[in-house]
This record gives structure tokens, sequence and C-alpha cells, in this order.
């Protein structure tokens, strides 16, 4: 399960702080290509954020291929 410590920062939604590990991630090929990500219910239980939240930084991920 990915596990990242997201804090509030000013100017920086949650959605994006999660967008922008994930995306480090994928660029630094700590999650390769083909890794399937968890479900958004699941991945938000874990790191205690809304379902929106995650579904949001999914998006922004999907929006860049």
């Amino acid at each position: 399960m990915l596990t990242y410590e997201l804090k509030k920062s000013p100017g920086v939604p949650l959605y994006e702080a999660l967008y922008r590990c994930i995306r480090a991630d994928i660029l630094s090929g700590k999650l390769p290509p083909d890794a399937k990500l968890p479900s958004k219910r699941a991945l938000a239980e874990h790191l205690e954020v809304s379902k929106i939240t995650v579904e949001t930084a999914y998006g922004q991920l999907l929006e860049e291929g």
C-alpha cells in the first residue's frame, strides 16, 4: 500500500500533495509503469483523507497519461 505523509501546506490542497507524491514515485521508478494503484476507497482510508481527495489526485495523473 502506498504510504505518504500528507501535510496541509498553505496554497497546496491535499489532492495536489498526493498527486505530487505519486507522480514522483512514478518518475523515479519506485512505481513501475504497469503497477496497479490501490482503489480510491482503500487509499483514502489508509491515508485518512477523503475519497474525493484521492479521486482528484488520480484524475490529474490520468490527464497526464
